[in-house]
């Protein structure tokens, strides 16, 4: 059985905070040479390489991106459990609180989500983890985040015994630039015959929700790219490379850009989900996180 050098990943962990190994043998008062040294001990422990050179910067690798992010929540934890040793630990102290999100879940719903519980002071610190649902899924079931934020529930093949509660659904518009608006409403939805669209990435549900409502309308719009990030697709929207899906929650801040409706999606909802390993939420924050979330989606249209 292997076993993980801790003392190597603290090493990796102050060089990747400090940005170099010069750097980070000052800090910890070693030589260049056996920091180095201690890096590739690391490395080949782990079977992966952590940092790539590009002229003469270090650069974490993918990887090592992610080895960096599971320092931070070990060291973290570490600090804490010093705390508890010395009797620092203040009694009612607030845990932390460990989210996972799909990347495809629009940033401002995201944030009136967690927003309550950050203000009311339900939770210490968030950690906020973005990636693939599988992959929160496997940190969720091991305890390492507290809830998954979605906007698909798992399926039973996915393998993950975990529990959806339902935070609410919201209408989808579509949305363009001023030019590109104009041009496409007269008609609506007709006129979407051969328009530019942005669409979410593939393994959105809001993806496979648009190709159902664009065949059961009898239009093809023109797919001029598919972009996972919401914020992304949004910007490419607004400088008018195209038509764009904006949820009720961001239809606000979209008109604030100069971007104008063009029409409805009639019967076209998305909803969202809050995932945990347990069937009642125990944690304070991800029970802010689910009450905040049902007030956001209460009503119909939120600007």
């Amino acid at each position: 059985m292997s076993w993980l050098n801790y003392n190597h990943l603290q090493y990796f962990w102050h060089v990747a905070r400090e940005g170099g190994v010069a750097e980070a043998a000052q800090k910890l008062k070693l030589t260049h040479s056996t920091l180095s040294m201690q890096l590739k001990q690391l490395e080949d422990s782990l079977g992966a390489p952590l940092f790539e050179r590009r002229g003469r910067r270090l650069v974490l690798t993918p990887y090592g991106e992610q080895v960096a992010e599971t320092c931070d929540e070990i060291f973290s934890r570490g600090a804490e459990l010093l705390e508890l040793a010395q009797g620092r630990a203040l009694e009612g102290r607030r845990p932390p609180l460990r989210v996972g999100v799909l990347n495809c879940v629009p940033k401002l719903v995201l944030y009136r989500m967690i927003r309550p519980g950050l203000q009311a002071g339900l939770f210490g610190q968030l950690w906020l983890r973005e990636g693939p649902l599988d992959a929160l899924l496997a940190d969720l079931v091991a305890h390492r985040l507290h809830v998954v934020l979605t906007e698909q529930p798992p399926g039973e093949r996915s393998g993950f015994k975990v529990h959806a509660h339902l935070l609410g659904q919201a209408n989808v518009y579509l949305y363009g630039s001023p030019a590109l608006a104009a041009k496409y409403r007269p008609g609506f939805p007709a006129s979407l015959q051969g328009a530019p669209l942005l669409m979410p990435a593939g393994e959105a549900a809001l993806h496979r929700q648009l190709e159902r409502w664009f065949i059961e309308h009898r239009v093809q719009p023109r797919v001029v790219a598919s972009i996972d990030d919401s914020a992304t697709l949004w910007s490419f929207g607004h400088h008018g490379m195209g038509l764009f899906p904006v949820r009720s929650p961001s239809r606000g801040m979209i008109e604030r850009g100069a971007a104008e409706l063009v029409g409805p999606l009639e019967g076209l909802h998305e909803r969202y989900y809050a995932l945990t390993a347990e069937r009642r939420l125990t944690h304070p924050g991800a029970e802010a996180i689910v009450s905040a979330a049902r007030t956001t989606f209460a009503t119909r249209d939120q600007r």
